[in-house]
């Protein structure tokens, strides 16, 4: 007898599977792939960013006020002329004016009124009694000092006391060239509380 070969059929099921996978593949690409919003992490970015900027500048603004200050009446050849005084006063003003934008206070209406005090000691430079006007300003200077300690910075009460004691020293009616250590006890004890309100 002769033998038959029978040839088998090759299974249909993996060609069915491989279909299916591929349409899968491709709905899956489809409908997930538009999901994607990169627009929104960058505005999310980009918010954050212009949020923390000015902070960080009025921060270094007030630091290099307060610097500036300090470097100008630690400066030993420095004497008490009326120039001096007046680029002292000025500079402290700058100093407390950037203290208080860098947390917010107000205290423009002192600022304003203690420039136009400190303007006033460089008028009549062969005037010798020039501490009433210092006294003056430095008064005005205090009460924004005051007025931002009491606001932002309870804890340094001490150091704002120290400043008041400091101009209660200078003698309106003496010459301001017989009290320059009280001047400068001034000047020093106003930058030890600025230092300390950074």
């Amino acid at each position: 007898m002769a033998e038959i070969e029978i040839e088998k059929k090759k299974p249909v099921w993996p060609w069915i599977l491989l279909a299916v996978l591929i349409i899968a593949a491709i709905l899956y690409f489809l409908v997930f792939a538009d999901d994607d919003e990169p627009e929104e992490i960058e505005e999310v970015t980009t918010e954050q960013v212009i949020e923390e900027e000015p902070e960080e500048s009025t921060n270094m603004g007030n630091m290099a006020a307060v610097a500036e200050y300090s470097n100008y009446i630690d400066n030993p050849d420095m004497g008490m002329d009326h120039e001096y005084t007046n680029g002292a006063l000025l500079k402290l003003i700058s100093a407390v004016e950037a203290t208080a934008d860098s947390v917010n206070v107000n205290v423009d209406a002192d600022i304003s009124e203690a420039r136009s005090k400190a303007q006033d000691i460089t008028e009549d430079a062969s005037e010798l009694t020039h501490a009433d006007k210092i006294k003056s300003s430095g008064e005005i200077i205090v009460r924004a000092l005051h007025t931002l300690q009491t606001k932002e910075f309870p804890d340094l009460q001490e150091e704002y006391s120290e400043v008041e004691t400091a101009l209660g020293q200078i003698q309106p009616e003496q010459e301001t060239l017989n009290q320059k250590e009280a001047v400068k006890g001034f000047f020093d004890k106003a930058e030890q509380l600025l230092t300390s309100m950074k």
